[in-house]
C-alpha cells in the first residue's frame, strides 16, 4: 500500500468552515435555535446544510442570519443590533427555544465582540439559555466547528461527572461521512438495541433539550469518526467519558459490520444477540437476492472491476473494504479527506488488511485535479465519490457514484433505507450497479474494462 501525502497546499476541494458545522451539529438539538452573525454568503450555506440531513434524522431547527454588511463589520459595536434581532426573530417562534445558538463568521468574528453580553440580554428576556460560540473560518475546520457546540453543550448541561455513568454515547452521526447518514444512524442505534448495548444518547441526533444533561451520564464515548477532537476528549475524560473504538472502521457492508458488530457487543452487550441480529438481517438480504437472476447479474458484472474511492476517512476506508471483501472489486486508488493527522492514521490503519491483496494506492487529501489524474494514471474504470468531485470524474471520462459527503442540498437521495449494515447491502448493490451500468453502456471504455497483466499496467503507467 502505497502512501501519497497532499503535494501542494494548495486545496480546490469544497471544505466548508467551522460555522457549518457547528450549525449542522446544532440542529440535531429538538427545541433549538440558530443565529448567525455574519456576512450572506457563509450564512446561507450553513442554512442549507442545516436543512437537509438533521430534517431527515428527525428535526428541523429555526436558523435566522443578520446578514452582516461592510459598514457594520468596519463599525463593529453590533451588540445592540444582534440582540433585538434575535429577540424579534424569537417571538415569531410559538414557544421560546429550548437552547438558542449564537454563531459568528470570518468578519464578525475578526472584531471581537461582546457576544456573552447579547446571550446575557437575551437570556433574562426569553428565559432561553444561549451559547455564544465564535466559528470563525479561520479558526478550525467542519469537525472543529462541530467539536465547539459537544465542548459548549456538555459544559452547559453536564459541567460535572455524575455519580453513576452507564452505556455510551454516539458522537457526531453527520461526520461518518456518508450522504445518507441519517439513515445510517438510525441503523446503527437498530443494530445495538438488539444486542442490549445500551446508547446513553447520540449526540445529536434529534435530541431534546430536555434531555441534554444525560449525556454526562455515559460511560463511554463512541465518536462515529477516526478524527482527532483533542477538547472534547479532554472534557469527556476528566468526566470520567473516555472516548473508546476509535480505530474500528465503520459498518459498511457485511465484512465491516461483523467486526465492528461484534466488538460493540463484546464490550458493552451480548455478543450472542449481536450474532442472532446478523443471522437476521442476512436472512432478509437472501431472501431478496437468492435466486434472483438481477443480483446475480449485477454482482458478476462488478465483479474484478478496478475502483476509485474518494471521501471522508472514515467512510472511504469502509468503502475500500466493502468493495473489495463484499464485491470483489479492486480499489486500487482511495483519496482520504480528513483535518487532522489522526483521522489519516486510524483510516490507513484499517486499510491495511488489504495491502498484499491487491495494488492500493492511498492519497492524503488531494486536490481534485490531483485526484482525477490519478484515476487515469490508474486506468480504474469507476469511481466512488462525494457530489463535490462528480462533474470532474465524469468530465475525464470515468463513471461516477456520489454515495459520500454530508447529504447537503444536491444530495437528492430520498429512499428510507441505510448504507450501513448487513440490511445495507441491499441499497449498496443498488448503487454500485448504477456506475456499473456506465461502465458498461460506455462504448470508450472496452479498453479500460479488459483484463490487464501486471507488466501492462506498469508499461502504461511509465508511457504516461
Amino acid at each position: 500500500m502505497k502512501i501519497i501525502p497532499s503535494r501542494t497546499e494548495y486545496q480546490d476541494r469544497y471544505a466548508p468552515g467551522p460555522m457549518l458545522g457547528a450549525v449542522k451539529t446544532a440542529a440535531g438539538i429538538r427545541g433549538s435555535f440558530s443565529f448567525l452573525h455574519g456576512v450572506d454568503g457563509c450564512t446561507f450555506a450553513a442554512n442549507q446544510l442545516r436543512s437537509a440531513g438533521p430534517v431527515v434524522a428527525g428535526n428541523y431547527m429555526p436558523v435566522e442570519a443578520d446578514g452582516a454588511q461592510r459598514s457594520e463589520i468596519v463599525l463593529g459595536n453590533n451588540e445592540e443590533m444582534v440582540t433585538k434581532l434575535i429577540l424579534r426573530e424569537v417571538k415569531k417562534l410559538r414557544t421560546p427555544p429550548g437552547v438558542l445558538f449564537l454563531f459568528t463568521s470570518c468578519a464578525t468574528s475578526i472584531i471581537h465582540e461582546d457576544l456573552q453580553m447579547v446571550a446575557d440580554t437575551v437570556h433574562q428576556e426569553t428565559g432561553s439559555t444561549v451559547l455564544p460560540i465564535d466559528t470563525g473560518g479561520y479558526l478550525g475546520g467542519f469537525n472543529w466547528g462541530s467539536e465547539q457546540v459537544w465542548n459548549a453543550v456538555l459544559r452547559k448541561y453536564a459541567p460535572e461527572k455524575p455519580a453513576t455513568q452507564q452505556g455510551i454515547n454516539l458522537v457526531g452521526p453527520h461526520l461518518m461521512g456518508s450522504r445518507n447518514w441519517p439513515n445510517d444512524i438510525k441503523e446503527i442505534e437498530r443494530l445495538l438495541a438488539a444486542a442490549d448495548v445500551p446508547v446513553n444518547a447520540t449526540v445529536f441526533r434529534s435530541i431534546d433539550t430536555k434531555a441534554l444533561p444525560k449525556i454526562g451520564a455515559a460511560a463511554h464515548n463512541y465518536i462515529l469518526s477516526c478524527e482527532d477532537f483533542p477538547d472534547y476528549e479532554k472534557e469527556c475524560a476528566d468526566r470520567g467519558m473516555p472516548r473508546w473504538g476509535g480505530d474500528l472502521v465503520l459498518p459498511l457492508g457485511m465484512r465491516n459490520t461483523e467486526e465492528w458488530y461484534l466488538a460493540m457487543a463484546r464490550q458493552f452487550g451480548n455478543e450472542a444477540k449481536a450474532k442472532k441480529q446478523l443471522d437476521a438481517d442476512m436472512d432478509l438480504v437472501k431472501a431478496q437476492m437468492r435466486g434472483n437472476y438481477n443480483a446475480t447479474w449485477a454482482l458478476q458484472a462488478m465483479s474484478g472491476k478496478h475502483a476509485g474511492v474518494l471521501g471522508f476517512a472514515p467512510f472511504a476506508a469502509a468503502m475500500a473494504r466493502s468493495l473489495f471483501y463484499d464485491f470483489n472489486m479492486r480499489p486500487n486508488v482511495i483519496g482520504l479527506f480528513a483535518e487532522t493527522p489522526g483521522g489519516l492514521r486510524r483510516a490507513e490503519e484499517q486499510l491495511k488488511c488489504l495491502d498484499g491483496l491487491c495494488d492500493i494506492e492511498v492519497l492524503e487529501n488531494p486536490s481534485y485535479m490531483d485526484w482525477v489524474n490519478k484515476l487515469k494514471e490508474a486506468q480504474v474504470e469507476m469511481s466512488v465519490g462525494m457530489r463535490y468531485d462528480h462533474a470532474l470524474t465524469r468530465g475525464a471520462g470515468i463513471p461516477h457514484r456520489s454515495l459520500g459527503g454530508w447529504y447537503f442540498y444536491n444530495m437528492f437521495n430520498f429512499v428510507p433505507w441505510p448504507y450501513m449494515g448487513v440490511r445495507g447491502m441491499l441499497y449498496l448493490t443498488g448503487e454500485l450497479w448504477e456506475v456499473t451500468q456506465d461502465v458498461l453502456s460506455a462504448d470508450d471504455l472496452w479498453e479500460k474494462r479488459r483484463f490487464r497483466t501486471r507488466d501492462e499496467l506498469e508499461q502504461a503507467v511509465a508511457a504516461s
